[in-house]
């Protein structure tokens, strides 16, 4: 594909000085052919703007219309896989999170497996309300939470104080099968906390789901690390319940280097589009730094009688 770009005439003419005659004379030069004439005649101002040129990062801006996201794709779009993996490490999330578009709704939630646990918690949380995830858990989570190895005895007797009397009397009623004194509630509380673990574990994985979900709520309010004895799977099938556009946007919780890995899977021309957000000043600065041979690439080629 050619390389092409809009570049502002008016701002070269103006920096070497040229008359509109003289400047229509250059109709079928490039860039540098117009510059190194411009040298070889004498202009003075030609001779110092080709090291401005490379050496400015406003001056390149200006020159070649960096602002114009159409000049920027065409520039990134000629970067070897190398240099485009810099870019990728200067764009911010949400310029990432812009290009997760792209992507089938199908897509995002198998990239979503990526990307750490903790992260997919805070997905969901940018996505819903944390008594809204508890409650969209599947019953066999709810189970799963109080049976999970990580998840220690005492944390979860700490909340059953919270709990309403009546709860906690149709458990222990559930479990010893013999009617509780109502009257003394520290009675039914010892019943439940003297259970060995197994067996308090088993009993609060068979609770009602809606007492389930009081007791998580509690504790994840005090200490949202619970929340991680959930499955990664069950807040992904959550968020990807979601219609795409707010499933995307939900995604701005997940950290630079997996959105960076999400990102890499675009193709060129993609990538290309999304890399076009990068920071103006900060692309011109890498061009000078890193790119020189790109630059020069297109002001050997620029026409620039056409440019406009």
């Amino acid at each position: 594909m050619a390389i092409t770009l809009n570049t502002d005439d008016y701002h070269l003419k103006t920096q070497l000085n040229l008359s509109t005659s003289r400047w229509q004379g250059y109709a079928d030069k490039s860039i540098d052919e117009v510059i190194e004439a411009e040298a070889e005649s004498g202009n003075t101002l030609a001779k110092d703007y080709g090291r401005k040129l490379f050496g400015s990062a406003d001056e390149l801006i200006n020159t070649f219309q960096l602002n114009d996201p159409s000049n920027k794709y065409n520039i990134i779009n000629k970067l070897s896989a190398e240099q485009r993996e810099k870019v990728l490490q200067m764009l911010d999330t949400d310029d990432m999170v812009v290009g997760l578009n792209f992507f089938t709704q199908d897509k995002l939630q198998e990239m979503l497996q990526y990307a750490s646990p903790a992260e997919n918690i805070n997905v969901a949380l940018e996505a819903f309300p944390l008594q809204k995830i508890i409650q969209m858990m599947p019953e066999d989570e709810l189970e799963g939470f109080f049976m999970s190895d990580d998840l220690k005895k005492e944390v979860i007797t700490a909340q059953l104080r919270n709990l309403d009397p009546e709860s906690l009397i149709q458990m222990t009623e559930g479990i010893t099968g013999q009617s509780v004194d109502t009257n003394d509630i520290s009675k039914v509380l010892n019943q439940l906390t003297s259970l060995p673990d197994k067996q308090f574990k088993e009993t609060m994985a068979t609770l009602d789901p809606e007492v389930q979900q009081a007791i998580i709520l509690q504790m994840a309010n005090e200490d949202m690390s619970v929340m991680s004895n959930f499955s990664t799977g069950a807040y992904i099938d959550m968020v990807s319940q979601q219609q795409k556009p707010d499933m995307v946007k939900s995604m701005v919780a997940l950290n630079p280097e997996s959105l960076q890995i999400m990102t890499r899977e675009l193709p060129d021309d993609l990538f290309s589009i999304v890399a076009s957000q990068i920071d103006t000043k900060q692309l011109a600065q890498f061009l000078i730094n890193k790119c020189p041979q790109v630059l020069e690439q297109f002001v050997s080629m620029g026409n620039a009688g056409s440019i406009h």
